[in-house]
């Protein structure tokens, strides 16, 4: 009888090793499995015209900001997280990232010189708050999260700006365990060591790759085991959401300041906003939040894991990785120089059903009548005010610059879930090192996040004429950061391409948005489908394998409010029951702003 080679026995015993211990360790390794929908390829792409060159579109995409999710060759190098004795594909290819949701981007020798998806970044000179260290690395920018896709039929439509039908959870969870895996298992970290320092590299560098690694990850597992030991993140909040504020708070006043008793519970899982137009408002963050937009960006790039060294001795100096010149530059492209002049909203596409002329007549003066005293006019007559001597929709501070009055609505008129405002406005931090004692999370955002700024302009030596510049000319008359129980209405341009809807996406489409509560879904709606609905105006919700469940039960999650029916208006109630031809008349006049 012939002896079976080596190598095929060896892979034999693997084989039935793993077979045994999955069987005994299963529990353990289902917490290891990321179940995301199949890949499903781009049709035909369509770019719309929305302000951006070709050239400020691809800058937009992968402008680095401070950013770390991995050393960039780690990335390149890292095999998917599969358990085969033969080697898994590559974690970045473009069909496996594509499952989370990351749009494809062609390659470009200055921006994407390696072909990644829209919104990753590499960044040659990123600098390491920890080790004072610069290398290069790759990591998330803002358009990973704002820039949509609608698919329908053959063609994908591009939205510049818009929600992205991402799944941060799963593809945070997906990398971690790649490399969790490539750490433990010998022929797989050869492989992944020879694809980063190439082959026969030096004893010296093998050994500092091994410690780079080991580093990484106790890090990584130090901050996994304590959100996991409060049940910090009970509930994913699935694709195109994220719980924006708390993470970020978390980054900050938790891991960054080094004190885990700062972390709070997610439980205000929000939709990713459109940002056209954002620049130009007095405030942003759903909740009304934010005024400053390098406060607001900084604070981003602090979520998306840019570092702060905010513990010991030297935490006043606020040392960090945030890339201010690439912040800026991103919101110069959204901003332009004046309202309306940057990023433009999308109109509807030639490539979708043609709009009713009729229709869309009959729903404009249904928005005048429901809709306007909250959401403001329709953009050409928000054009039109922003020129006037005396305007009645934008407010001009002492730099000479307008910004448009957003309404703010109170909790108890609007009545959706109230769980970012309040979560926000209650929530408290121990600033440890930094020396100021306990305050409120709008005090500690502002605290850190202009204490990086400030930081950028005295190195930068900048005048106080470039400072303001940089501020978006935002000039201290209304504070950087408040928390109030509100929730802004921001206009409606643009609506029809940034759903789901409400603030924490838990309405499918604009046609039941436009409802009574007896009319909205009941239970949930499936998510990660990038196929559009043009009639209702929203994604496919139908079950999807490896999509999310948007279940209404859990926290932050509730449908209710901002409905339409007869009796007093308030406690939800925004307009009165409108008849099936009115509501098809205003989603049909939605599509067309």
């Amino acid at each position: 009888m012939k002896t079976p080679p080596l190598k095929k026995i060896l892979l034999g015993s693997l084989a039935l090793v793993l077979v045994v211990g999955g069987a005994l360790a299963y529990p353990r390794l289902a917490k290891l499995r990321v179940h995301v929908p199949a890949y499903e390829r781009s049709g035909e792409i369509v770019l719309l015209d929305q302000g951006w060159s070709d050239a400020q579109r691809l800058e937009f995409h992968h402008t680095a900001q401070g950013t770390r999710l991995v050393p960039y060759r780690w990335l390149l190098a890292l095999e998917q997280p599969c358990l085969s004795p033969f080697g898994c594909e590559l974690f970045a290819k473009p069909e496996y990232l594509g499952r989370f949701g990351f749009l494809s981007s062609p390659a470009d020798p200055k921006w994407n010189p390696d072909g990644l998806p829209v919104g990753f970044a590499r960044q040659e000179d990123f600098a390491d708050s920890d080790t004072g260290q610069q290398y290069p690395v790759v990591g998330l920018t803002c358009a990973a999260c704002h820039t949509g896709e609608l698919r329908y039929g053959n063609y994908s439509v591009r939205v510049e700006g818009g929600p992205a039908m991402i799944q941060v959870t799963q593809f945070q969870k997906a990398l971690g365990v790649a490399l969790i895996l490539t750490d433990l298992i010998p022929w797989r970290y050869r492989a992944f060591e020879e694809r980063v320092l190439g082959a026969n590299a030096p004893a010296a560098d093998r050994a500092a790759l091994k410690q780079a690694v080991e580093q990484f990850l106790a890090r990584a597992k130090a901050e996994v085991a304590a959100t996991e030991k409060a049940n910090i993140y009970p509930h994913d909040a699935g694709f195109i959401r994220t719980d924006a504020l708390t993470r970020i708070g978390n980054q900050v006043f938790a891991a960054d300041m080094g004190l885990p008793a700062n972390y709070a519970v997610a439980q205000a899982p929000v939709k990713f906003p459109q940002v056209w137009d954002a620049s130009w408002f007095t405030w942003v963050q759903y909740n009304s939040s934010i005024a400053d937009p390098l406060v607001r960006n900084i604070g981003e790039a602090l979520g998306v894991r840019a570092l702060a060294r905010l513990s010991g001795p030297q935490a006043a100096e606020f040392a960090n990785s945030v890339n201010l010149p690439g912040l800026k530059r991103m919101e110069d492209l959204l901003s332009g120089p004046d309202p309306f002049t940057g990023l433009r909203s999308p109109r509807w596409p030639a490539v979708f059903p043609a709009l009713d002329a009729a229709k869309v007549a009959q729903g404009a003066a249904l928005y005048k009548k429901h809709c306007q005293g909250c959401h403001l006019p329709p953009l050409d007559e928000l054009q039109a005010d922003l020129r006037a001597e005396k305007p009645v929709y934008w407010v001009t501070n002492s730099s000479g610059k307008r910004f448009l009055d957003l309404r703010d609505i109170p909790l108890g008129m609007v009545a959706t879930d109230p769980n970012q405002a309040i979560e926000f406005k209650n929530r408290t931090a121990d600033t440890g090192a930094l020396g100021k004692g306990r305050v409120s999370a709008a005090e500690g955002l502002k605290l850190v996040t202009e204490g990086i700024r400030d930081r950028f302009f005295r190195q930068a030596g900048f005048s106080a004429e470039q400072k303001l510049e940089w501020q978006g000319y935002r000039d201290g008359s209304i504070p950087a950061v408040r928390a109030d129980e509100i929730y802004k209405a921001r206009p409606l341009n643009g609506i029809w391409a940034a759903g789901p809807y409400l603030h924490n996406g838990s309405v499918p489409s604009l046609y039941d948005l436009l409802a009574s509560r007896q009319q909205r879904p009941a239970k949930g709606f499936w998510l990660g489908s990038k196929r559009f609905d043009p009639a209702k105006v929203g994604y496919e919700s139908t079950e999807l394998d490896g999509g999310f469940w948007f279940d209404y039960a859990e926290p932050g999650n509730s449908n209710q409010g901002h409905w339409f029916e007869d009796g007093p208006r308030g406690k939800g109630v925004v307009g009165p029951a409108l008849s099936e031809a009115d509501r098809w008349a205003l989603v049909e006049y939605l599509k067309s702003i």
